[in-house]
C-alpha cells in the first residue's frame, strides 16, 4: 500500500469537470450497471485488511530486531514472575540520583503527541497486531536498556492533571541483556473525558523507576494531548488511514431523526438494508440524500488541518454531532456522516481515499459482489450537467413525487460522478479503500458522550 500524504483542501467542481464526453459517460453507465470493471478493480480493497496486517507485521519485524515490546505487570508486587534463581538476578545499582547499570527514558511512539481518538477506538483491541500499531492504544511507557540480564524493577506513570488518568504502577523483569525494551503498560484512561477533549493542550506526566530499596529516578515529560477530532493517519512509514473509520458512529442518536424524516419523503416505506435488489439499496440512500439536502447540508473546506508534526501525519475530522449541528462537512466529514447512516440501516460502507480527497463507497448487495460510490461533496448541488448544459433539476418540482424524482436524479448523478473518480484514480493505483465493517475488528467507533 503506497504511502501518500492526504491534503484535505478545497475540492472545486468546475464546469469543465462535469462536461464529460458522451462516450465516456456511456462507459461509466455500463460499468455501474455491470459492475465488471469495478469488481476487478476492487481486488486491492478486498485485501486491504490483510495488507494492513502484512504491512504492520513487516514494520514490526524490523522494529523488533532490536526492541522488545512488553506489557509489564501493572499493580503486582512480584517483579519475578518466571521465578528466576536469585543468583542469576542483577539488582539495580543506584548512585548520585541515577541507575548505573541501566539506562532508560520516557517513551511515546508518536513524538510526544497523544491522540484520544486512537486511544479510545483501540482500547479494547486484543488481536494479533504488534509493534507500533499495538502501541496506538498504549502510547505511554518506558524505553529501557542494560548490558545486564534479569534486573527487577518497579515503575510508575502519573499524570499531574488527574483529569485523564491518575497514577499507575507495577513491576517488570528486564531479562535479556543488550535488548532495548519498550514497556507499554495499559493506562486506566478516563475515556469519557478523552472523548470531550476538543482542543489541543499540554499534559505533564511523571515517569518513575524504583530499585528494590525504594530509590527512585523520576523524569517529567510535557506531552501534547490532541483534540479528539484529530485523526492520526500515518506515523513514519506506517500507513494508518484506516483510523478514519473510528469516526463512523452508527449509534449516534441524531441518525434516528434523519431516518424518520427520510421515511416521510415516501421514497421508501421502511429500512431493509439488503433485503431487496441493488436498486432498492439505492432508493434508501437517495431518500437519505434528499433529507440531508433539504436540511441545507453543504460542502465546506474549512477545517482545522492538523497536518504533519514530526513523523506524525494527522487530519482534523468533524464528529457526526458537529457536522449535523452546523450542516457543514468537508469530503471526509460528509463521508463519515453517510457511512454512519448507512451502517445504521444495514448497508456496508467504504471510505475511499485518493490524493487530496475522500468519498463514499458502499456494497450494493449482501454478498459484497457489487460496489457503488457517492460523491458527498455534491450534496448541496441543485443541478446536473446533461449534454454539456447545466440543468437545475429542482426547479419546478412542486409535488412530493416531483421532488423525489429530482432528488433521485441528483443522487444518481453524484453516484455516477464518484464512479468516474474511482476509475480514474484506480488506473493510477492511488486508491486506498477502507471497508468499515472489516476494520471494526480492529477499530471501534468513538463514543461521544
Amino acid at each position: 500500500m503506497k504511502s501518500f500524504v492526504l491534503f484535505f483542501s478545497l475540492f472545486i467542481f468546475t464546469s469543465f469537470q462535469f462536461e464529460v464526453k458522451a462516450q465516456l459517460w456511456k462507459d461509466i453507465k455500463e460499468g455501474v450497471n455491470k459492475g465488471k470493471d469495478l469488481i476487478n478493480g476492487l481486488t486491492e480493497m478486498t485485501r486491504s485488511y490483510k495488507k494492513l496486517k502484512d504491512e504492520v507485521g513487516k514494520n514490526s519485524n524490523t522494529y523488533n530486531k532490536n526492541v522488545i515490546v512488553a506489557k509489564g505487570n501493572p499493580g503486582t508486587s512480584n517483579p519475578n514472575p518466571d521465578n528466576i534463581p536469585e543468583k542469576k538476578m542483577n539488582k539495580l545499582k543506584f548512585k548520585d540520583g541515577g541507575f548505573t547499570n541501566l539506562v532508560w527514558e520516557p517513551a511515546n511512539f508518536f513524538d510526544g503527541q497523544l491522540f484520544p481518538s486512537a486511544i479510545i477506538c483501540m482500547a479494547s483491541y486484543k488481536g494479533e497486531l504488534k509493534g507500533i500499531i499495538e502501541a496506538i492504544s498504549r502510547p505511554l511507557g518506558f524505553s529501557i536498556y542494560s548490558t545486564k540480564s534479569n534486573i527487577p524493577l518497579r515503575w510508575e506513570i502519573e499524570s499531574v492533571d488527574k483529569t485523564y488518568f491518575d497514577r499507575i504502577g507495577g513491576t517488570y523483569m528486564y531479562e535479556q541483556a543488550g535488548k532495548q525494551v519498550y514497556l507499554d503498560p495499559p493506562i486506566p484512561w478516563n475515556y469519557e473525558r478523552l472523548s470531550k477533549a476538543v482542543s489541543s493542550a499540554p499534559m505533564n506526566v511523571y515517569f518513575r523507576l524504583f530499585d528494590e530499596d525504594g530509590n527512585k529516578v523520576e523524569k517529567l515529560e510535557t506531552l501534547q494531548l490532541r483534540s479528539v477530532n484529530d485523526c492520526i493517519y500515518g506515523y513514519k512509514d506506517v500507513d494508518m488511514k484506516f483510523m478514519f473509520s473510528a469516526f463512523v458512529q452508527e449509534e449516534h442518536e441524531a441518525i434516528d431523526g434523519i431516518l424518520r424524516s427520510a421515511l416521510n419523503t415516501k421514497m421508501v416505506d421502511s429500512w431493509f438494508g439488503y433485503q431487496g435488489s441493488a436498486a432498492d439499496v439505492d432508493k434508501q440512500i437517495s431518500a437519505i440524500w434528499r433529507v440531508l439536502h433539504e436540511r441545507g447540508f453543504v460542502y465546506s473546506s474549512i477545517t482545522a488541518t492538523t497536518g504533519d508534526v514530526g513523523n506524525v501525519r494527522s487530519q482534523a475530522v468533524r464528529t457526526m454531532e458537529n457536522a449535523l449541528k452546523t450542516n457543514q462537512a468537508n469530503c471526509v466529514d460528509g463521508t463519515v456522516v453517510f457511512a454512519s447512516i448507512l451502517k445504521k440501516i444495514g448497508i456496508d460502507p467504504i471510505m475511499v481515499l485518493v490524493p487530496g480527497h475522500c468519498f463514499l463507497g458502499y456494497y450494493a448487495d449482501e454478498k459484497h459482489s457489487s460496489v457503488k460510490f457517492l460523491e458527498t461533496t455534491m450534496l448541496s448541488n441543485k443541478y446536473v450537467y446533461s449534454g454539456g448544459k447545466k440543468v437545475a433539476v429542482l426547479t419546478g418540482a412542486k409535488t412530493n413525487a416531483e421532488k423525489n424524482k429530482a432528488y433521485t436524479r441528483l443522487f444518481e448523478y453524484a453516484r455516477d460522478y464518484a464512479f468516474l473518480e474511482y476509475t480514474e484514480n484506480m488506473k493510477k493505483e492511488r486508491v486506498t479503500a477502507i471497508d468499515v465493517e472489516k476494520y471494526r475488528q480492529l477499530i471501534k467507533p468513538i463514543p461521544f458522550y
